[in-house]
């Protein structure tokens, strides 16, 4: 089977993350706001992050293509990642129904979104360690 060319998500989140801070620290300094220069370091630094990702690729083929174990590794993850939030939001939703917590819509989803952002990295790691 021969490996199929594809493209590193890390490679296009820095890309992402580059000109997003980029475009922001211009728009702040045209429009003239304040601290206009953190965002504009945050993306020279993750475009600088972004070139090195490349030049580091440019010559390893097992970093440019598909790996079978590190797709096995993402697809476990995302399902023991997507089973721990489901029981979360399942033991949040009770705890809301039965009065313990009073919280509106907008935090409640704040939290949701944040559990989320924190097991995916912890589920991840968790399965590239044991497999």
């Amino acid at each position: 089977m021969e490996n199929k060319k594809k493209t590193d998500s890390i490679i296009i989140g820095a890309g992402i993350f580059a000109i997003y801070f980029i475009g922001e620290g211009i728009f702040g300094f045209i429009t003239k706001k304040n601290g206009y220069w953190v965002p504009l370091v945050i993306g020279i630094l993750s475009f600088l992050y972004l070139i090195y990702l490349l030049k580091r690729t440019k010559s390893n083929l097992n970093e440019r293509y598909e790996d079978e174990r590190k797709k096995f590794i993402s697809e476990k993850s995302s399902s023991v990642s997507y089973s721990i939030l489901f029981a979360v939001i399942l033991i949040y939703s009770e705890l809301i129904n039965a009065n313990k917590i009073i919280i509106n819509t907008y935090d409640s989803l704040m939290i949701i979104m944040g559990i989320a952002l924190i097991i995916k990295p912890i589920a991840f790691l968790i399965c590239k360690y044991k497999y």
